[in-house]
């Protein structure tokens, strides 16, 4: 005699996948805020954990943590609690054992802290940013490289300043070398802090250097960089054909001077905040770029809009700078005229 099938009311059948659907995007949500820091990349909204999957919504060290975990289900032939046990443990060795992870093994390694302790041969007279003077509201994080320092905004995902010393010797170092361009993100920065190539693709616009590669002086500080983090989001033509011109043309400043000269990039947000990617990466409205010669106590700048339409105005004394952007960057240093 045949068996006939349990026939299954359709509704109570969709019911059942409903429920287990919401059970595993739940668990992901649990097990991510169990893991705590930096595991979500952004703000989840509660629709967004029925209609997303898990895997958007997690930052990357969440997502290795996430391929471990379906790696030991596998392994373990399903057993969920077993799994999530073996995962979790490694995931938080792994973790306690490298709190602050450094660039990628393929790149340079470089310092992070509160101050610019390790990099203060950077900024004129040895006399660095103090990061404690920037509000909070910013998340400032000093990071420092072999050639610049960086200034770093946890809010944006940008940096705020990047400062560099030029002159002849390390320009002429510099000019023999190939650009790399050898993007990454900065894993220096704590995963809700930073940027991923990601933000940038088919975002229509360029990864905009702050310190200039044509600026490094060798291999390492080339490499260092195209960290995301001495980048912004800026405007193509902007990126290749004013600025392009701009920093050419305090390079060549520095070759023909006697002495250091300290050069401060920076980004300006002025106006509704837009922004770029997953992460939200802020879009700068405005660039600066302040030239410091410490021999002859001068300083100019230059103040241009993230835009294809900008143009190179004469440049402004250190005076206007201050008053314009708010940033006293040469406080305490003597500054007795400007470019001539």
């Amino acid at each position: 005699m045949a068996t006939r099938k349990k026939k299954i009311f359709a509704p109570l059948s969709w019911l059942r996948a409903w429920r287990q659907r919401l059970t595993s995007r739940m668990a992901c949500f649990v097990w991510g805020a169990i893991l705590g820091n930096a595991v979500l990349s952004h703000p989840i909204q509660p629709l967004n954990l029925l209609l997303e999957p898990p895997e958007h919504m997690l930052s990357t060290t969440a997502r290795d943590w996430l391929a471990l975990l379906r790696t030991e289900m596998r392994q373990l032939g399903g057993s969920v609690s077993a799994a999530v046990g073996d995962a979790t443990t490694h995931w938080l060795r792994t973790r306690t054992q490298d709190t602050h992870p450094q660039a990628p093994a393929a790149e340079p390694a470089t310092t992070r802290s509160g101050d610019f302790a390790d990099c203060a041969d950077q900024f004129p007279a040895q006399r660095p940013l103090h990061v404690a003077n920037t509000s909070t509201q910013w998340a400032p994080l000093a990071l420092c490289a072999d050639a610049f320092a960086v200034l770093y905004s946890g809010l944006t995902k940008t940096p705020l300043v990047v400062v560099e010393k030029l002159n002849r010797q390390r320009l002429q170092h510099a000019a023999g070398l190939v650009r790399t361009d050898a993007f990454y993100a900065d894993t220096r920065i704590p995963a809700p802090w930073r940027a991923d190539l990601s933000d940038y693709q088919g975002s229509g616009y360029d990864r905009g250097h702050l310190a200039a590669a044509a600026n490094q002086p060798d291999a390492q500080a080339m490499a260092q960089s195209f960290a995301l983090s001495n980048m912004v989001p800026q405007d193509p033509t902007h990126n290749r054909r004013l600025w392009a011109k701009l920093e050419a043309d305090v390079r060549k400043y520095a070759l023909r001077t006697a002495g250091n000269v300290y050069v401060f990039t920076g980004s300006l947000h002025e106006g509704p905040t837009q922004t770029l990617g997953r992460n939200a990466v802020w879009i700068p409205s405005h660039l600066f770029k302040l030239v410091y010669d410490e021999n002859q106590q001068r300083a100019w700048a230059y103040v241009l809009p993230n835009r294809a339409d900008a143009r190179i105005t004469r440049p402004m004394d250190y005076a206007d700078f201050v008053e314009r952007t708010g940033w006293p960057l040469l406080r305490g240093l003597p500054v007795v005229g400007s470019i001539r």
